[in-house]
């Protein structure tokens, strides 16, 4: 099958960009044809995989804004390509792209939207959810897909979206990266040997739910003062260390930054606890399925589809509250067995929900129905 894929992220770093990437590698893997109209330019090793580079300017949240002044460029690919089906990604942006392309080559259109939220703190994600109450409705897609069944509950049926036209299918990653056979020594050497640990993307919605988890660290401190927290990954930290210095914690609040793959790997191994904390509407979080799917005990805040999600493979604590975030943590430092228990359930939990080979067997059934009347 020749597969038209435009999507506004892509890449090794970021959930979202990990995600894609992932599918991608994994349709090839299958034998399909794939070309990928994309905002952020990527390359792939496989050979079935071809890239158009959709031109941008600006800050790339704009790109996903900008892209559609360029859809006459993005039909002709598509048309060059010979598409069978048109997949767009993230946003309903790229839903109308994918529309125009769909319509232009008589070819069925499959929507992919990760995540509405309207716990929304700036002007970006406001602007985005806007975009989204006003423009899925009218869209043309045969199918919309989403992570979560909130979603599909909370925003896609109260904003007059037919049901037989959406699709629940759970975000997913590649099991083949996930092992666990990891020592994680080099970065307890470094660090100590009692590590809670988070790593995603520090932009602006991610900072602020952690800023929950770091004032937790002051509450953690106060009884365990030798366990540390590092809060791993590229962006801006500026708030998170403000917070750390004026809770008196920088001696037990990290900030190691950027990491390689293979600093990341032993990032996972080394991981006691794994916090996520969340200020937007949780349709999943790629940074905790790496978790999952790593066998760590994770304790996440209650926001959205998180108990619909992780089951009872996660300790879940009240939201937006520092206290009730510190409580959790202590929990599982004090209770190593429960640590392991909830490790193991949510290992099995990934690996019977959320891989990508799963993903993709619902995507393909999807392309093959999605012209059908």
């Amino acid at each position: 099958m020749k597969i038209f894929y435009i999507t506004s992220v892509l890449g090794e770093s970021g959930g979202s960009e990990i995600y894609v990437r992932d599918i991608i590698r994994e349709m090839a893997k299958r034998g399909h044809q794939v070309c990928v109209a994309t905002t952020e330019p990527y390359k792939f090793q496989e050979k079935n995989v071809k890239v158009f580079e959709i031109p941008v300017w600006g800050h790339h949240a704009l790109h996903k804004f900008t892209a559609p002044i360029f859809y006459g460029r993005i039909v002709k690919k598509a048309k060059e390509f010979g598409a069978e089906v048109v997949q767009s990604h993230s946003n309903s942006m790229m839903g109308w792209i994918g529309d125009r392309v769909a319509e232009k080559l008589k070819v069925p259109h499959v929507l992919l939207i990760e995540m509405i939220s309207d716990k929304n703190t700036n002007i970006h994600t406001k602007t985005i959810h806007a975009a989204e109450k006003f423009l899925l409705p009218k869209l043309k897609y045969d199918k919309v897909v989403v992570w979560t069944e909130n979603m599909k509950q909370k925003f896609l049926l109260p904003w007059g979206i037919e049901e037989k036209r959406i699709e629940v299918i759970p975000a997913a990653l590649n099991s083949e990266n996930y092992d666990l056979g990891g020592s994680g020594e080099s970065i307890r050497k470094k660090y100590g040997k009692n590590l809670i640990v988070s790593i995603k993307t520090l932009w602006s919605t991610n900072v602020l739910g952690l800023t929950y988890v770091v004032r937790a660290m002051k509450y953690v401190k106060a009884k365990y003062p030798e366990w540390k927290y590092l809060c791993v990954g590229p962006g801006d930290s500026s708030l998170l260390k403000k917070i750390a210095k004026e809770e008196g914690i920088e001696d037990v609040v990290l900030f190691p930054g950027s990491v390689t793959e293979q600093e990341k790997r032993e990032l996972w191994a080394a991981t006691d606890i794994a916090p996520h904390s969340f200020v937007y509407e949780f349709s999943t979080s790629i940074s905790l399925l790496e978790y999952m799917a790593m066998g760590k005990a994770c304790v996440i805040s209650d926001v959205g589809a998180v108990r619909e999600y992780v089951k009872d493979s996660c300790l879940i604590v009240k939201a937006e509250d520092p206290e009730a975030m510190a409580q959790g943590i202590i929990k599982l430092i004090e209770d190593r067995k429960l640590r392991e228990s909830l490790g193991k359930k949510a290992r099995k939990l990934f690996l019977e929900k959320y891989s990508i080979e799963s993903t993709v067997d619902r995507l393909e059934e999807l392309y093959k129905n999605a012209g059908r009347k």
